[in-house]
């Protein structure tokens, strides 16, 4: 043995190995890293991840996580089904699609529903004669596409109204220039752009899906059904943390906006700060609505899980959706309520 060690010593680089391995005593037990995806390029709709990694929330909570963004060419789900990512954001909807894909334990599952209501609507001119719903009525009207357009058609259908739906992509120009007579817009994002536009509220109609009982709750983290059943105390770790993360980000807004444009600087994403305070002041409603108990927050209401897979199947968009416990096991079961 001492003849190993000699030789060893005279082996270039092995005496800093060997000092290394004395002082530590052990190998490093470091936490194996957790490539979180967001669902979008940076912005205020995830200053609570931002403030969670840079005050060492996740560190503390014995996590490694590192944050990646999602792009038009790739979503964030993409991102997780691929294996290039062990946790991403998404809608819930979108993630409900996606679990009854594969409604095995390989599947998608939720852990933690961050978002508690949805911030989608549809912005109409007053000025083309847009008043209330009935208005719609053959009038172009541009949404955004997938589980969005479950939302609209049941809210058209309960309207009684057959508008001329065309496909909204990434931009309001075409609202702007009034070449349809109503968009798809987030309170939170696009009902502010078409402000900062120069257009004011009061030019503006406008019908939040959640007044009329069709939005639903809207961002929420999400892995594998198998990573969760093998992790589920580092799942559990991972939603209080984010959520750690937000609460931080509801009493010092101004230093989770600080983050949110440090973000975008690095990422060559335009913004700016009234923009993302706006977004941020909407994006705490939603996460922690006024008169919700502290233990809802992150949580995903039964009802409101029932509430979507019945509007998604109405849609056509899913036919065999995932049990309640199946899509959210670290939630209690609802049967025993």
């Amino acid at each position: 043995m001492k003849l190993l060690l000699l030789l060893l010593l005279l082996i270039p680089g092995w005496p800093a190995v060997l000092a290394d391995t004395a002082a530590s005593g052990s190998p490093s037990n470091s936490p194996p890293p957790l490539q979180l995806a967001l669902q979008w390029t940076p912005q205020s709709q995830f200053a609570g991840f931002y403030v969670a990694q840079a005050r060492g929330l996740y560190a503390k909570a014995g996590l490694d996580v590192r944050l990646l963004h999602a792009d038009s060419e790739r979503s964030s789900l993409q991102l997780l089904q691929s294996g290039d990512a062990d946790l991403a954001t998404a809608f819930l909807a979108d993630a409900l699609i996606a679990a009854a894909d594969t409604p095995d334990t390989n599947g998608l599952a939720q852990v933690a529903q961050l978002v508690q209501y949805s911030n989608l609507m549809l912005v109409a001119w007053k000025g083309l004669g847009i008043e209330q719903a009935e208005d719609l009525d053959g009038r172009l009207v541009s949404h955004w596409q997938g589980a969005f357009s479950a939302s609209f058609a049941a809210f058209f259908d309960a309207q009684g109204v057959e508008p001329k739906v065309i496909p909204q992509h990434g931009s309001i120009n075409l609202f702007l220039d009034q070449g349809v007579a109503a968009c798809a817009a987030m309170e939170y994002n696009e009902l502010h752009h078409i402000w900062q536009a120069g257009v004011d509220y009061d030019k503006l109609t406008r019908f939040r899906m959640r007044d009329f009982g069709f939005g639903f709750p809207e961002d929420g983290l999400y892995a594998r059904a198998d990573w969760i059943a093998r992790h589920p105390e580092q799942a559990l770790a991972l939603r209080q943390a984010t959520l750690a993360g937000w609460a931080h980000a509801r009493t010092h807004p101004e230093e989770a906006i600080d983050l949110v444009l440090a973000q975008a600087r690095d990422a060559g994403i335009p913004a700016n700060r009234p923009h993302e305070r706006w977004m941020l002041t909407h994006m705490l409603k939603a996460i922690f609505p006024p008169r919700a108990s502290a233990q809802q927050a992150g949580a995903l209401d039964p009802d409101a899980f029932d509430d979507s897979v019945r509007t998604l199947r109405a849609a056509g968009l899913i036919d065999q959706p995932p049990t309640f416990t199946r899509f959210a096991p670290l939630e209690p079961d609802p049967a025993a309520r």
